[in-house]
């Protein structure tokens, strides 16, 4: 059996996470930087010289997924190849591990973390911004910080844990459907983005049906686009038509 890992060797390896794309490459990606990430745990799982070599060589291939998920996806890594030092499970494990992982969590995090998440942070900070309250922005976007960081941590160590049974971890965290609710928000508080814009406009003698149809116009275009399978495109083209048309005074409110 092999010794646990020493808290030492794991808080490097999840410190050097946070560099993970320092080492990024047009062909292998992550590969670099998956590497460094995992060479403090390899180097003290495999103190022979061949097995060493060997488990290196086992990340010398193509590696990409997103940043925020490398954590949990490094934490699995390192807990499996505890487990092939010890003899309990086969090399080749790790080779199909990281083909349907990788790209699993790569999908995980590109919809969560960069297509909802960060949507919602951005409306969210313009929408303070513009009703004056910079600060909360601020005191918003620290918060943000200190989560994403505390799942980074949270991710590592459980999956360093519990191995490949923390796969039912990630799938209880059901993050699909929190990727999708959160996108429903988000069209709301572009609506809202889009009242604390106009309000900074001089639309006092608009009606009240043309301040709400703007408003609503977005959430509703998103339900026409994900139901309905309008083109987004054709949605761009009308608003903008009837933004010239008022410009022109073609439309008057």
């Amino acid at each position: 059996m092999n010794a646990p890992l020493p808290p030492r060797v794991a808080l490097t390896c999840l410190w050097r996470t946070a560099a993970i794309n320092a080492g990024m490459t047009a062909r292998g990606m992550q590969q670099l930087g998956l590497l460094y990430v995992l060479a403090p745990a390899l180097r003290h799982l495999y103190p022979e010289p061949g097995a060493r070599r060997r488990a290196f060589a086992r990340y010398a291939e193509h590696s990409n997924t997103h940043a925020f998920m490398l954590p949990a996806y490094a934490g699995l890594l390192i807990s499996m190849e505890s487990q092939i030092a010890a003899g309990s499970v086969p090399e080749a494990v790790i080779a199909s591990l990281r083909q349907t992982l990788a790209t699993t969590l790569s999908a995980l995090g590109d919809s969560f973390f960069s297509g909802a998440l960060r949507t919602s942070w951005a409306l969210i900070s313009i929408c303070l911004v513009l009703c004056g309250y910079p600060v909360a922005a601020a005191l918003f976007t620290g918060l943000l910080i200190l989560l994403l960081m505390a799942f980074r941590i949270t991710g590592f160590f459980y999956c360093l844990r519990n191995g490949i049974a923390s796969l039912q971890w990630l799938r209880r965290l059901n993050i699909v459907c929190w990727t999708e609710r959160i996108k429903i928000v988000n069209a709301l508080l572009i609506g809202a983005t889009l009242w604390c814009m106009l309000m900074k406009e001089d639309v006092q003698d608009w009606p009240w049906q043309g301040r709400i149809g703007v408003c609503l116009f977005i959430p509703a275009a998103a339900w026409l686009v994900g139901k309905v399978h309008v083109p987004r495109t054709l949605l761009w083209l009308v608003a903008l038509g009837v933004v010239i048309l008022l410009e022109a005074g073609y439309i008057r409110y």
